[in-house]
């Protein structure tokens, strides 16, 4: 049987009689079964073993992960390599002297795992951050950055400044981590660790999408939010899509973010009367992992404002020649500015290691951030944690932060001998910028089960110099 999704039962009957499927296939008109075997657009995939037992349930597609799943079915017994014996941690050795901790990744969870870490144990452990990039990014502020509320040098910070901290940082990328031999390669070194905690986030993948680069503007870096900024200045009017390209990706509330913040931009500028703003994602309501009352909320919020939203979008390509969005059915969308959230994929350092899991992401415990290698740790962006409800833990900086703290206090526990207890609860808050010095605030339990419970308070002035006010927090505290 195959269920088809926001369809009719002669539109199934019609699509099983052209395919000459053996099968039976039925409706699912108002799309309730599809909501719950879905994460947007993207339908579960679920791989079931020669014995019955299911080796893969995630809910997004990624091919690296699952072909890997598949091969482990016709992997012969005995084929598999014999693991090599971990290289014995210097520390648990007796050899006399601190533990050598390495941090991959310079953003949110970086950051705050760096700073538990140092503030708990004594100097004769050494604590280095390695990331490629020299700057810290305050990623929440992008949003701002990309309609001219800050400069870009106002939401950086040198991540060299943190050797006035006791962290050692290295401006080196990570290109091999082997964590047989506890050791991981740089392009300059190779360095052995006792301790490590992958904060390496997601890496953007614009390149993915055919068009991309020539006509749409990143929502997620420095260098795209600068030309959205430089465009909205010279804009006196159009179409502006916002356009989500793929699943997951990082900040749920960011596209919705971005719509209301161009429209509020518009508005002040004296256009928008004469221009239409438009979301187009693969999610069937917005932030569809709080569930359907916050997305209902932020619904009400896009037609109280004029934002043409489109749901379960799916395209083809981007075509810079005539500006448009070429979708998987209908007509195509022109558009005169196109913003765009663009693929997410782990890092290829992950895959190169052998450390991808089957949801193409780095697998963990849910509440130790522990891996499947004793002593190292994957947490925020980089790893995959599955819900209650079969969803997987947003991607998001507040995550990120309260991973890296429990990561941090596991590994000062067994540093000093004592029974790592630290725990993530699945607790988690974020903002919802509205334009106009307003902004919501939503808060909740993501671990609940069946579903995260999660409770979207009313847009004020106050929740927007909220998050004003943890901004200024965040670029002094950790620095």
């Amino acid at each position: 049987m195959y269920i088809g999704p926001y369809e009719t039962k002669e539109t199934c009957q019609q699509w099983q009689e052209e395919y000459q499927l053996p099968f039976e296939v039925v409706p699912d008109e108002d799309g309730t079964i599809f909501k719950q075997l879905s994460n947007g657009w993207v339908p579960y995939s679920i791989l079931v073993g020669p014995d019955g037992k299911v080796i893969l349930w995630e809910s997004e597609f990624q091919e690296a992960g699952f072909s890997a799943a598949v091969e482990k079915i016709y992997e012969e017994p005995g084929e598999a390599e014999v693991e090599e014996a971990p290289v014995e941690l210097a520390l648990r050795a007796g050899r006399g002297w601190g533990a050598r901790i390495l941090i991959l990744g310079g953003g949110a969870g970086g950051l705050v795992a760096a700073y538990h870490l140092r503030k708990k144990l004594p100097k004769g452990h050494k604590i280095t951050i390695l990331d490629r990039e020299p700057n810290h990014l305050f990623q929440s502020s992008l949003l701002w950055h990309a309609v001219g509320m800050r400069r870009a040098e106002q939401i950086q910070r040198p991540l060299a400044d943190l050797a006035k901290t006791g962290v050692e940082f290295i401006n080196e990328p990570v290109v091999q981590i082997d964590v047989r031999r506890r050791q991981i390669r740089t392009s300059a070194q190779e360095i052995d660790f006792d301790f490590l905690i992958v904060a390496l986030g997601a890496e953007l993948a614009p390149q993915e999408v055919l068009g991309f680069e020539e006509m749409a503007l990143n929502l997620y870096d420095v260098e795209g939010t600068a030309k959205i900024n430089a465009a909205l200045n010279t804009f006196s009017g159009g179409k502006v899509g916002v356009l989500v390209t793929d699943m997951p990706f990082k900040c749920p509330a960011a596209p919705y973010e971005a719509a209301l913040l161009v429209d509020s931009f518009l508005r002040k500028k004296g256009v928008r009367e004469r221009s239409e703003v438009h979301i187009f994602t693969p999610e069937h309501q917005p932030m569809p992992i709080a569930g359907p009352a916050m997305g209902e909320s932020i619904s009400k919020v896009l037609q109280k404002r004029n934002i043409q939203y489109h749901p379960l979008f799916t395209f083809e390509w981007i075509s810079p020649g005539d500006r448009t969005i070429v979708p998987s059915s209908g007509e195509p969308h022109q558009v005169d500015l196109l913003l765009a959230v663009p693929p997410h994929r782990a890092p290829e350092v992950i895959s190169y290691s052998g450390l991808i899991g089957s949801s193409g992401w780095m697998h963990v415990d849910p509440h130790t951030m522990e891996t499947e290698y004793e002593g190292v740790y994957a947490i925020g962006d980089v790893n995959n944690i599955r819900l209650a409800n079969g969803k997987n833990l947003p991607m998001a900086g507040v995550f990120a932060h309260y991973e890296a703290k429990v990561a941090a206090e596991r590994i000062v526990a067994e540093i000093e001998g004592s029974k790592p207890e630290a725990s993530f609860n699945g607790r988690g808050f974020c903002w919802l910028e509205l334009g106009g010095g307003k902004a919501g605030f939503a808060a909740g339990n993501f671990y609940a089960d069946p579903e995260p419970n999660v409770r979207l308070y009313p847009p004020l002035r106050p929740w927007h110099w909220s998050k004003v006010l943890f901004e200024r927090w965040w670029l002094r505290h950790w620095f």
